[in-house]
């Protein structure tokens, strides 16, 4: 066990602070990446089919959705919740908790 003296509790210096930023820095630039690799692999796939999948996008056998439906649900839903958390939010800011 170690003592932590009970006036810094949980102040840092400045060069331990460095730490978790540049590593939640690294973190939101490997997602960007990750999801561009994503995006690109994607639309490699649907631009320029291979002949093993027969040279079509998409390939036989793959019925596609229709984007005014489940995609729609799916945006909504989330979109729904935020707007909600919002608002409570403000509510609560305001001093409305009822």
């Amino acid at each position: 066990m170690f003592y932590v003296n009970p006036r810094w509790k949980g102040h840092h210096t400045k060069v331990i602070q460095l730490g978790p930023r540049y590593g939640f820095i690294l973190f939101i630039v490997s997602e960007v990446m990750f999801l561009f690799a994503l995006f690109r692999a994607s639309s490699h796939s649907s631009l320029a089919p291979t002949v093993e999948i027969g040279g079509i996008w998409p390939p036989k056998g793959i019925a596609v959705l229709d984007p005014r439906e489940i995609p729609v649900l799916n945006t909504l839903i989330p979109l729904s919740s935020g707007a909600a958390v919002t608002w409570a939010h403000h509510a609560i800011l305001a001093g409305k908790e009822k």
